[in-house]
């Protein structure tokens, strides 16, 4: 009789466990929707934290599953709110990034070390093999591509041309570095008054439109990060093309969600 009711209580309490966790999953997935983290290797800790729960008491396992959920919390980036620059320099530690003068920002203010962000003043896709084969020799885990400001005037804006010679560069960086997981950035938004005194990159709709198409054919994750500009017009710098400091938190922000860092 005993021994039945000790069974019956494990029983019980581990029905407890699984209603508990089941709420835990529930309310995360409402919280934080598609940011959450439900990714193998957080599953496969969960688990094993689990396995070293104390059974012996309801109100026991309740405390330990409170503190698994603050941990899982901690270790999962919702997009809301800001970092410091030293936590987005260790979470793009297994990256590169590649792009033109806009990403060398990532540098210049501090954001990135200069390993892991491949640009130049003026660079487009045109002249860009190098820093793509430079990019795809360090063997990232995850790489980050940035052109089209430059892009728009040097093929006139023809964006197909554009495009042919991006998708070039991208197969060429893949056969290179084949377990990279690659991403591109849309265009930014320039300015009004950059627009009015550049003809050429009135033409970033249209391109970004190519990039989004050339990305859906290629299997490669787009990133469009126009709005951040459309919200946060202060974030210009004073040619209306680059941008200031705010502007590469949000950014990472963006990249940090998309890739699943």
């Amino acid at each position: 009789m005993r021994f039945q009711n000790v069974k019956a209580k494990k029983y019980v309490i581990f029905i407890v466990v699984i209603l508990i966790l089941m709420s835990i999953f529930l309310l995360n997935l409402a919280k934080h929707n598609k940011t959450a983290d439900y990714s193998d290797k957080t599953v496969k800790g969960n688990i094993s934290a689990i396995s070293t729960f104390n059974f012996s008491k309801v109100t026991t396992i309740e405390d330990q599953v409170k503190a698994l959920e603050n941990t899982s919390s901690a270790n999962t980036y919702s997009g809301k709110g800001e970092l410091s620059k030293s936590q987005y320099q260790k979470i793009f530690n297994t990256s590169a990034i590649i792009g033109d003068s806009i990403t060398e920002g990532f540098v210049d203010f501090g954001f990135l070390n200069e390993d892991q962000v491949f640009c130049k003043i003026g660079a487009s896709v045109m002249k860009g093999d190098s820093l793509f084969s430079s990019a795809a020799a360090t063997y990232p885990k995850f790489a980050f591509f940035s052109f089209g400001m430059n892009d728009m005037g040097n093929y006139n804006g023809n964006a197909n041309r554009f495009t042919s010679k991006y998708r070039a560069l991208l197969t060429s960086f893949h056969k290179k570095s084949p377990k990279t997981k690659l991403f591109v950035n849309s265009i930014s938004k320039p300015s009004a008054t950059a627009m009015k005194h550049n003809r050429s990159i009135r033409n970033y709709k249209k391109f970004n439109a190519a990039l989004k198409s050339m990305c859906d054919q290629m299997g490669i994750k787009y990133i469009d990060t126009t709005h951040i500009l459309s919200e946060h017009p202060g974030y210009y710098a004073a040619d209306g093309i680059h941008v200031n400091p705010p502007y590469y938190k949000i950014w990472m922000n963006e990249m940090i969600l998309k890739a699943g860092l």
